[in-house]
């Protein structure tokens, strides 16, 4: 699909959409009324929004939307953003910035190996 880029607010209706799948754009209105405070009209106008990236489609009957990119799509655009522009595009350096934090466990740097082994596996 290419790069997609997601504000905020278009990356909150993304999360809604790929836990309830499709839906009608009213009770999406509703649901995003009680968990963000949004006015219906500004539920649509990310939705609008949404559309006119090729992220969802409308549906009838009752304007269901349907995503149309997945979250792992929208990750890894989002990754890749992240790369380049703060680590200059070295995924080690992006590594090693995670490394450095104290919120490593001796749980997190096994799980990580385990990941690591995997793939080496799968090369």
């Amino acid at each position: 699909m290419g790069t997609l880029k997601l504000f905020d607010a278009e990356l909150n209706a993304m999360e809604y959409l790929w836990e309830k799948g499709p839906v009608p754009a009213a009770q999406m209105a509703e649901d995003m009324l009680e968990q963000y405070g949004w006015k219906k009209s500004t539920t649509y106008i990310v939705l609008k929004r949404l559309e006119a990236k090729g992220a969802v489609c409308r549906q009838e009957p009752k304007y269901q939307v349907i995503p149309l990119v997945s979250r792992r799509e929208i990750q890894q655009t989002e990754t890749d953003t992240l790369l380049t522009k703060m680590f200059g595009g070295s995924f080690t350096r992006l590594f090693a910035n995670f490394l450095d934090s104290d919120k490593v466990s001796d749980a997190t740097l096994a799980e990580l190996q385990a990941m690591i082994d995997e793939k080496k596996k799968e090369q």
